[in-house]
């Protein structure tokens, strides 16, 4: 059984869309009269997004937003949990669908499912929608007979990962905020307002202060080149982005943010958390650890931490131990190295490396509230003093001429 999307015609005239489910387009379209309906165009979702040759076409490969996937995964485990069936599970989900996207995949997965084959199978068609860590951890479910506890990890996990993104970036949008705007601010008055203020002082022929004199040339160089310095900025960041693509350029930055005394101990611990997290579940999902080190590396996003996880699993292929492996590389977190061990010890190495990103994932938590907790003084004091240093600049030329007056 397939999915196919439809555009047909009701009684009335009225062009209807949406999709349903056939053998092929032949029953798909007798099945749409049945309902009452004339069908226009008939075509299978997998033909028309999945299954091209065409180079070009691989592109429009189905995807959906960042925030589904913790909601259909989750959605799917309290569904399993109920006690429906697969095919029913998805379904409900289909019918729920928000977006036309999320519609059709859902749709195409319901269909393979019907159509015998697995869960994990039928998600592989979707690589942009569904990575390998999920298939992986879905597959092995399936395979042990576990599939409502992976599903229920799995939705954990993203929801875990989803929310972190989340708080990471509310945390930081009050003072790039409050730092832009200030920034905007004081490059209009030193262009525009301090100009025609300074040019009455300049008419009096008195002897100017330095911080007065220090404003006027500092705004004479932004009325200038203001232009340009924003010109050369756009193209620093275009060649940034583009350098990030060379993995020389993007392996030495990443080298040089872990080197930063806070921020690197910052990253350092939460790749640290991404990727015992993932083998946590990996390693529950009844996936091999050799196998698990080689999809959770896929989580971590900083180059060097991503080399120390080849390094690792390439310790462990060779009979080394986890906690051992990870120590060697230097770039793993001591107290990570030690909850490992323990679990290697204790025979609960799964359930310690959940707790061992747990653990990490609240440090990252409470340190990132206490870093951005000190850049919004640090930045309302820069605004501050750069609007202090303006007014004294006007103000001293003031009392200076009212000094040599009295």
């Amino acid at each position: 059984m397939e999915a196919f999307e439809y555009t047909s015609l009701d009684s009335q005239g009225k062009q209807k869309k949406g999709l349903i489910q056939a053998d092929n387009e032949k029953q798909a379209r007798q099945l749409l009269r049945n309902q009452q309906l004339t069908p226009v165009q008939v075509v299978q979702v997998v033909d028309r997004f999945i299954e091209t040759s065409n180079p070009e076409n691989r592109t429009q490969r189905l995807s959906m937003k960042k925030t589904e996937l913790p909601l259909i995964i989750r959605q799917m485990a309290t569904l399993v949990q109920a006690g429906l069936p697969l095919d029913d599970a998805l379904k409900t989900l289909v019918e729920q669908s928000e977006t036309k996207s999320s519609e059709r995949i859902l749709s195409t997965i319901h269909a393979k499912v019907l159509e015998g084959q697995s869960l994990a199978a039928a998600m592989r068609i979707f690589p942009k929608a569904f990575d390998e860590l999920v298939v992986t951890s879905i597959e092995a479910g399936e395979s042990s007979g576990h599939l409502e506890a992976v599903l229920l990890q799995l939705a954990d996990y993203l929801e875990t990962r989803d929310e972190m993104g989340k708080q990471s970036m509310t945390a930081l949008i009050y003072p790039l905020i409050l730092v832009f705007t200030a920034i905007a601010v004081v490059a209009g008055l030193m262009v525009y307002i301090v100009p025609k203020v300074i040019q009455v002082f300049e008419s009096t022929q008195v002897q100017l202060p330095l911080a007065t004199r220090t404003l006027i040339a500092m705004s004479d160089f932004l009325a200038s080149y203001g232009l340009y310095l924003l010109v050369l900025f756009v193209l620093i960041v275009i060649v940034f982005i583009g350098l990030q693509n060379y993995p020389p350029f993007r392996l030495s930055w990443h080298r040089f943010l872990l080197r930063i005394p806070v921020l690197g101990r910052l990253i350092r611990v939460s790749q640290a958390a991404r990727f015992t997290r993932t083998l946590g579940i990996l390693t529950q999902s009844a996936v091999p650890i050799v196998s698990a080190l080689s999809l959770a590396r896929q989580v971590v996003n900083n180059e060097v931490m991503r080399q120390a996880c080849d390094e690792v699993a390439t310790a462990v292929r060779e009979g080394s131990g986890l906690a051992q492996a990870m120590k060697n590389t230097g770039q793993f977190p001591p107290l990570s190295i030690k909850l490992v061990h323990s679990g290697e010890q204790s025979g609960q190495l799964s359930q310690m490396l959940v707790r061992t990103a747990v653990v990490q994932e609240k440090d990252v938590e409470n340190k990132l509230k206490t870093l951005i907790s000190a850049i919004q003084p640090l930045a309302i004091l820069f605004v501050g003093l750069m609007v202090l240093f303006i007014v004294l600049a006007m103000l001293l030329p003031i009392f200076q001429i009212n000094t040599i007056i009295n």
